[in-house]
């Protein structure tokens, strides 16, 4: 979290600041989800990814926070 000299600006979410950590997954499936958002993200960078990880990893790509990305990777409609 912010410390009592930092500040910032309304605009910018808590996490955008150093000394913030990220929550840990809270459960198993929570990890294979960031496990497989790491593994598309690496095909991605790599040029190897399939159509389903490009997919995956384009669904990321408004959103802000660790929880946001995980959520719309999630999300295959």
């Amino acid at each position: 979290m912010i410390g009592i000299t930092e500040k910032r600006r309304p605009s910018e979410p808590e996490d955008a600041h150093r000394g913030w950590i990220a929550p840990t997954p809270a459960d198993a499936v929570e990890a294979a989800a960031d496990r497989a958002m790491a593994a598309a993200e690496r095909a991605v960078a790599t040029g190897t990814a399939t159509d389903d990880q490009q997919a995956d990893v384009r669904r990321m790509d408004d959103a802000r926070t660790h929880e946001e990305r995980r959520a719309a990777f999630r999300d295959q409609d």
